[in-house]
């Protein structure tokens, strides 16, 4: 492959394993994508991709002066398609312009004896590496690649990224970036990562909660003996509010269940909120009488849309509480993890202006 068949290919395969989702470790291949040292995780993914695209390419050669068979140009190799595709993943191995002007990576190729280099343990161990690789041939390679791929991936789900949040951001661009973000399905991760942002800015703003924690997506609320998908604490440590997040309209089965998690919890809790885009209307009667039910019973509870919570909210406070709201959202996207909403969200606030 030339460079820019390189660079599609690498796009391709990048897509692939970030849609397949996340992966165990392999302690192996981490050791080196996890590197304290930049210069030897850019050459770990350069040197596998130089030689997966072609094949002449030698895994430990450096520079084409070499004049060897094997011998490439790694650097250019690296400037041009490492350095801009981790530009655009976040700088997922860090953000070296030109990583292989390191001191390691000046010299025709890499070898196990290197005095000169700082962390020489890690070096040999990664030539070690490419030893054995080359010796089991192209398909050992091209599986080592993928598993640097699915690496890469579970490297750049546990950091933050680097969201633009303008330091003004009027209502209507508010609305229109939360309409855009929540449109795209997303199996309610979207919804429960906004709303818990959005509780946890009206709690201080209003100073009506302490603290506010959610669940994990998948994470069963009777499993982890919590009665809801967000909980917001009082003062003394009480459940203030019980908020249950849908990305699909209410049914009587969801509030017969949530009533019954928030008497199971075994707390006074006194305010239920569902979150939700609206109830499914042959439900109507049921939900309305189950609402009044449950008020008879001490349990308040309440529904909106998270669009109109935040429109009424954002109107009344401060507009210093929008980029706060902005900047929760990308916080707790963060602590979920996963690449394609966090993505959007920064895409979306790169748009701003």
């Amino acid at each position: 492959m030339n460079n820019a068949e390189a660079r599609e290919w690498l796009e391709a395969e990048w897509k692939r394993v970030l849609e397949e989702g996340a992966s165990d470790p392999d302690p192996e291949i981490d050791r080196f994508v996890n590197s304290k040292t930049v210069a030897l995780r850019y050459a770990f993914v350069t040197q596998l991709l130089g030689r997966v695209t072609d094949e002449r390419r030698g895994l430990l050669y450096l520079q084409a002066g070499a004049h060897e068979e094997g011998a490439w140009n790694a650097r250019s190799f690296a400037t041009s398609i490492i350095v801009p595709w981790v530009a655009q993943n976040h700088g997922v191995l860090g953000t070296s312009p030109d990583p292989y002007v390191s001191k390691p990576l000046r010299r025709l190729q890499l070898t196990r004896d290197m005095p000169d280099v700082k962390n020489r343990h890690e070096w040999r161990a990664l030539v070690v590496f490419f030893e054995a690789l080359e010796a089991s041939g192209t398909e050992a390679v091209r599986e080592a690649f993928e598993r640097c791929l699915r690496s890469l991936a579970r490297r750049l789900a546990q950091q933050s990224f680097k969201y633009q949040v303008p330091k003004r951001v009027s209502i209507e661009d508010l609305m229109e970036i939360l309409e855009s973000f929540l449109d795209d399905p997303s199996n309610g991760l979207r919804p429960l990562a906004v709303s818990t942002a959005l509780m946890d800015v009206l709690g201080r703003a209003f100073s009506l909660f302490s603290n506010v924690k959610s669940q994990g997506l998948n994470e069963a609320d009777r499993a982890a003996a919590v009665p809801g998908d967000i909980m917001c604490y009082g003062d003394v440590g009480e459940i203030y509010l019980v908020v249950e997040v849908k990305d699909r309209e209410l049914t009587i089965a969801d509030l017969r269940d949530s009533v019954r998690k928030t008497r199971e919890a075994g707390k006074d809790i006194s305010n239920l909120l569902f979150a939700v885009p609206g109830i499914r209307g042959r439900d109507a009667g049921e939900l309305d009488a189950g609402i009044r039910s449950a008020w008879a019973s001490g349990l308040n509870v309440h529904r909106t849309d998270i669009g109109t919570l935040v429109q009424a909210a954002f109107a009344l406070l401060g507009e210093e509480w929008r980029t706060t709201f902005l900047k929760r959202t990308g916080e707790e996207l963060d602590k979920r993890g996963d690449y394609e909403h966090r993505k959007a969200w920064h895409d979306l606030l790169s748009g701003i202006g």
